[in-house]
């Protein structure tokens, strides 16, 4: 009996274990602060051994003190992401399309938990912005493709990005100027902005979005019919937002 006993302890105690173990593994530490306290910061001059590198034709390096994406697939998303895991966020990048087609898409990504579920704020060398989600690796285009002239066009040209994360509002900024999102009037609709126009939608301040709560943050470079997009990036740095919303 008393080893009967002992048996179903040792078993209950390893059931124990392994749920703990499963439960670690889904957990992550989300960081927080004070108003306008400062989280993270990267400059890369030295290395940055908590962002995600690897070679390939996907190709992620840190090197000459940026962080250097290589995409060389065509229709993909190259990505890279630093360890800490945010949920209200406000994220700050230098970019730059540094070689390849001027029809090409590259950016900052936050609340990123895979490749399969992320946003993205991207910008291209010919001079438009957007915002994309995946999630169960759906993609779908919350704002879509918008022109601008506060982007600096051209390859080799370095643009400032800004996202503003507050629970389910989300901000962006390009060069330090405000820019609007195309939402559709259906929740349900893709979104479509033509000629100026956001089409059975509104240009808004903020995006609305509760599908991601919280992740990592980083960068992304992503290619349509043409391979080989090459985007740098450096000054990474992200604070506990001042206000919400």
């Amino acid at each position: 009996m008393r080893r009967l006993l002992t048996v179903a302890a040792l078993g209950a105690a390893l059931t124990i274990v392994v749920l703990l173990a499963r439960t670690a593994e889904n957990w992550h530490y989300v960081v927080t602060g004070a108003p306008g306290t400062l989280l993270y910061a990267a400059s890369f001059d030295e290395g940055q051994a908590d962002w995600e590198t690897y070679s390939g034709r996907l190709d992620a390096s840190i090197e000459a003190g940026v962080l250097r994406l290589e995409n060389g697939q065509s229709e993909s998303y190259a990505f890279s992401v630093a360890a800490p895991r945010y949920a209200d966020m406000d994220l700050r990048a230098r970019a730059v399309g540094a070689a390849g087609p001027l029809n090409n898409g590259y950016g900052v990504v936050f609340r990123y938990q895979n490749p399969q579920n992320f946003y993205a704020f991207l910008i291209s060398s010919d001079g438009f912005y957007s915002v994309v989600r995946a999630l169960g690796g759906d993609q779908r285009w919350l704002s879509n493709w918008i022109d601008t002239p506060l982007i600096d066009q051209g390859i080799g040209a370095e643009n400032r990005l800004r996202v503003v994360a507050v629970g389910d509002q989300f901000r962006f900024a390009i060069n330090d100027q405000p820019v609007q999102v195309c939402i559709p009037n259906d929740p349900d609709a893709e979104s479509t902005y033509v000629v100026g126009t956001c089409v059975e939608g509104a240009m808004l301040d903020a995006l609305e979005d509760s599908s991601l709560t919280s992740g990592q943050s980083g960068a992304v470079a992503l290619t349509f019919g043409e391979p080989d997009v090459v985007a740098q990036f450096d000054d990474v740095v992200i604070y506990s937002p001042e206000t919400p919303g």
